[in-house]
């Protein structure tokens, strides 16, 4: 019995207990991460309980190395101020109050052309092919009750009985449909023409506003363009039964959207560069007075629509012409702030025309509107944080553009933005001290972390634009100390992709500032490879450095990691052999790399990696002879800094030398593998 009660407790502490119940929420939360389905629905383990395809190496490796991932590094993101939306638009929901002698046209008056829908053609081809089917089926069935009479009776009976019911049915509906009318009269009450629009009434709005901006028509168009960016939201509404057709619709937007900027300038007296200052001093004119109401329906309801298009070819329409308005957004704050918001979830999207179009407005904000400029940088980089929380190989490309397009943003105002890259390198120092301290899995997995790595990724291309025309050594210092802790604290060939990374972002600095960094060490403690036996060579596992910080052990042992190692470490240190190629200190820059690499030629056991270091070492011998070749011939001393800028100058710029062809056969191979990599 006291057995019995031993296995009894220990079955309930297991189950109850704290630590365990703890234990087993994190188990289940790893789990569920590990087999969320992806958005779009690649990847994952599929809905419909059916067997997926084996899951390449990539997406496999990318789970093992982002397991501690989901959760993103609190502390890195910038805070933002909560801004009240539409506090200055409040007045605009509404309609425009409207020229009763505006004219109308009805269906009759219309013609005959456009009476048919732009989807008439395409609905009728629809109809004569359901009519086939009924045609079809009916045959069918009247063989069947030939053949069958028991089952004619049967289908006799129920049909009368159907009929029956659908009668009444009817009748429900119908006193429903009255009771939603009278519902539906108060809400339209305020609205001031219900009539339909068909296209040759909206031809004349048109050509009416025009030939003169003031025309009276405007407002009808305005409160056409209010239904149709509202079309969908509130169908039952008698004023979004409107349209006669698509074609009326897309009339509607496609010309307000295409003039509007032109018939506001026009109405407000001002030119294309016009400024937030000229806008400013405009408000408390007449004129103003005039136009205010009917520039704040356009641009409420470009909102509106912006917020409501799925079709990412329609929104970069829309972005393309509220760009040419986007200094008008100026006299309304709390707008502008709407539509930044709307613009950066545009932004982080996967569409690659999309994007360009959201950034391009958002540039354009920031730099027609200085007010604006705070908020663009927050809201640029949390969601530049966001999107890069998880890495694959089929959005490295996009965050790569998200990178391009934050650096731009921040050389708008180089001064602002560095403000808060103090704040951001110090949030990464504070992070990297903690986990060098404690060595912490915890700690540590904050900086094995995408997030983090793209963030230092970030900086460094900032430096990299702007270290020449700045004085942004304090900040260089600050991101070059961040760059060798991580790196001196991965050490091992699970973290090579990790080292290539950092060593990449050094050639980078190297680059801009013309220092002189011992990238060879960071890399050959990572290249040592125990033997390989032949059944392991013939594993096969494409592997992606690019989506990649950590690799799972299960790939240390195969032939097509270690290749991808070797082959990315030889395209590192040809840029950085590539940098100092032409510079009188060579010879020294390359003896340690050179033994290095000659060691690693000897103990490789895969034939086809000896060709391409060899080929490697070769290259680094021959220059190298070339710059004492050069050396001897000189008599300046290495004291004298402008005649060591100068050496071998001219042969710099012509690019002729040997290892310079060298490295960009390397940088196109690279491309190749890469793409390769892809399609796999």
């Amino acid at each position: 019995m006291a057995k019995k009660l031993g296995k009894k407790a220990r079955k309930f502490a297991k189950k109850n207990l704290q630590s365990a119940a703890k234990r087993n929420r994190k188990i289940r939360n790893q789990f569920n991460h590990h087999f969320r389905p992806r958005r779009g629905g690649s990847g994952g383990a599929r809905e419909d309980g059916g067997e997926d395809v084996p899951q390449r190496v990539d997406d496999a490796s990318t789970m093992a190395t982002n397991d501690a991932a989901d959760a993103s590094i609190n502390g890195l993101e910038f805070p933002e101020d909560d801004i009240e939306l539409d506090a200055d638009l409040s007045d605009s929901d509404g309609y425009l109050s409207e020229d009763p002698g505006c004219p109308y046209y009805s269906d009759s008056e219309d013609g005959d052309g456009v009476k048919d829908s732009v989807m008439q053609d395409g609905l009728d081809k629809q109809n004569d092919d359901m009519n086939v089917d009924i045609k079809k089926q009916k045959k069918k069935l009247k063989k069947l009750l030939d053949k069958d009479p028991e089952f004619a009776n049967f289908l006799e009976k129920w049909q009368s009985e159907l009929k029956s019911y659908r009668s009444k049915e009817d009748s429900d509906e119908e006193d429903g449909m009255d009771s939603m009318d009278d519902d539906d009269d108060p809400k339209d009450g305020n609205y001031p023409n219900a009539k339909i629009l068909t296209s040759k009434t909206i031809s004349e709005w048109c050509q009416l506003v025009s030939k003169e901006p003031k025309s009276p028509a405007l407002r009808n168009l305005l409160n056409a363009f209010r239904d149709a960016c509202q079309f969908g939201v509130h169908s039952n509404s008698s004023s979004m039964q409107r349209f006669q057709n698509t074609r009326v619709f897309y009339q509607i937007i496609t010309f307000v959207l295409s003039e509007s900027d032109k018939i506001f300038r026009a109405l407000l007296e001002i030119s294309d560069d016009a400024n937030k200052g000229k806008i400013m001093n405009l408000k408390s004119s007449k004129k103003w007075k005039t136009v205010d109401p009917l520039l704040k329906s356009y641009l409420r309801n470009s909102l509106d629509l912006l917020s409501q298009l799925t079709d990412n070819k329609m929104l970069a329409f829309v972005l393309t012409r509220l760009r040419a308005s986007a200094v008008l957004f100026s006299a309304y704050p709390s707008t502008s702030s709407m539509l930044l918001k709307i613009l950066f979830c545009l932004w982080a999207s996967g569409d690659q025309s999309l994007s360009v179009s959201a950034f391009l407005m958002i540039r354009e904000v920031a730099s027609l509107l200085p007010d604006c400029l705070d908020l663009c940088l927050t809201k640029a980089y949390n969601t530049y944080l966001a999107s890069t929380k998880f890495v694959n190989d089929r959005n490295t490309k996009h965050i790569d553009f998200l990178m391009n397009c934050l650096v731009e943003l921040y050389s708008l105002d180089v001064q602002m933005s560095c403000e808060r890259l103090v704040i951001s390198v110090g949030q990464l120092n504070a992070i990297l001290r903690q986990a060098s301290k404690t060595k912490q899995k915890e700690d540590l997995r904050k900086i094995d972390n995408w997030q983090y790595i793209n963030c230092v990724n970030l900086w460094v291309r900032f430096l990299r634009c702007n270290y020449k025309d700045y004085n942004l050594h304090p900040l260089f210092s600050q991101v070059l100390q961040v760059l060798r802790g991580v790196a001196h604290l991965f050490s091992g060939t699970r973290y090579l992709p990790l080292r290539l990374k950092l060593v990449q972002m050094l050639n980078e600095l190297s680059a801009c500032s013309q220092m002189f960094f011992p990238i060879p060490s960071l890399l050959f403690d990572c290249l040592e490879f125990r033997e390989v036996s032949q059944k392991e060579q013939t594993q096969k596992g494409k592997v992606n450095f690019s989506s990649l910080l950590k690799v799972p052990k299960s790939l240390l042992k195969s032939r097509d990691f270690q290749e991808e190692c070797v082959l990315s470490a030889i395209q590192v240190l040809s840029v950085h052999f590539a940098q100092w190629s032409y510079h009188v200190s060579f010879p020294e820059v390359a003896t340690i790399p050179l033994i290095l690499l000659k060691r690693l030629h000897e103990q490789t056991t895969i034939e086809s990696l000896h060709r391409p270091i060899k080929r490697l070492i070769d290259q680094v011998n021959e220059n190298k002879e070339f710059i004492e070749r050069k050396r001897e011939v000189v008599s300046f001393s290495p004291n004298d800094k402008a005649s060591v800028d100068s050496f071998l100058q001219d042969e710099k710029n012509t690019g002729n030398a040997s290892f310079t062809r060298f490295y960009a056969s390397i940088a196109e191979n690279h491309q190749q593998r890469g793409r390769k990599t892809l399609k796999c």
